[in-house]
Order: structure tokens, then C-alpha cells, then sequence
């Protein structure tokens, strides 16, 4: 009757353990203790990212109102569209966003978006920047308010220098 049962052998022992399912968790944790800190902190950030866009509705509409405004300049509702973007989530802070406030007709919103650039200018890209100082230098040329044009003028001096 002894002889009936199969005996394993040390070797048959191991292979079983290595195929259970404790190894492989173990063989799990392993792999994560290899990943540095940095990297877990990075995915992490992401990740925290992504589900903030995810469930901050307000940022989401606010790029809804961003896209219908680019999609409007010089149409009739612009102004209207601008004002109301204005009034709802304030200045927004991207160079490409702030060139639409520039565009509108009120002299005080212009100069608000003007004192925005200049603040946020070192952030923005070459290019932004570039076609800040152009978009700036037109409306200096083009407008025949001196106010505006005196704020255009020292705000250019400003980006510049």
C-alpha cells in the first residue's frame, strides 16, 4: 500500500512552488520594488492629472467656451461671446486665449488683457510671443483712441526689453 502513493521528488517540490500562486504574487512584488520612486511618482501625478480633468466639469466647459470663441472672431456674436466668457471664468492665461481678448472692441477689457500678458509673457512660447509683440504693434498703428494707444506703446517697451 505504501508503494501506491507517488512520492515527489525535491525537485517536483520546487517546480510546484514555483508555479502557485503565491509565486507569482511574490514575482508581482518583486516587480514593483523594482520600479524607482521617481517613476511611481510620476505615473502617480499623471495619473491624479487625468482623473482632475476627468471630474472638474468647469474646466471642461471653460474649453467649450475657449473653441466657440477662436471659432467666432470677427463674427457678429464675438463680442457678446467674449463678454460673457469674461464675466464667467475671468482673463484665461494662454498666450493664444489672451490674443482673443485683444481683438475685442472694449478699450477697458483690452487693457486688463494687456496687464494678463505681461505678467504670464515669460511663460508663453516664442511663438505666443511673437505674435503678441505683432498683434500688439497693429493695434498701435490701427487705433485711434491715445489711451489705448499709450498702453500698447509702454506694454510693447515692457515684452521687449
Amino acid at each position: 500500500m505504501a508503494d501506491d502513493k507517488k512520492k515527489f521528488s525535491w525537485r517536483e517540490i520546487d517546480k510546484l512552488k514555483d508555479s502557485s500562486g503565491l509565486a507569482k504574487l511574490r514575482r508581482k512584488v518583486e516587480k514593483k520594488e523594482r520600479t524607482s520612486p521617481r517613476e511611481e511618482k510620476k505615473f502617480k501625478e499623471r495619473y491624479l492629472k487625468e482623473l482632475d480633468k476627468l471630474f472638474n466639469r468647469e474646466d471642461h466647459e471653460r474649453e467649450e467656451w475657449l473653441k466657440r470663441l477662436h471659432q467666432t472672431v470677427g463674427k457678429r456674436e464675438f463680442k457678446k461671446l467674449i463678454l460673457s466668457f469674461y464675466e464667467k471664468f475671468g482673463l484665461p492665461d494662454e498666450g493664444r486665449d489672451l490674443m482673443l481678448f485683444l481683438e475685442c472692441e472694449e478699450k477697458e477689457l483690452i487693457i486688463k488683457a494687456l496687464d494678463k500678458v505681461k505678467e504670464n509673457f515669460h511663460k508663453f512660447s516664442a511663438f505666443e510671443r511673437q505674435s503678441i509683440v505683432a498683434k500688439l504693434k497693429t493695434m498701435q498703428l490701427s487705433t485711434r483712441d491715445e489711451l489705448l494707444a499709450y498702453q500698447l506703446e509702454k506694454a510693447m517697451k515692457e515684452l521687449v526689453l
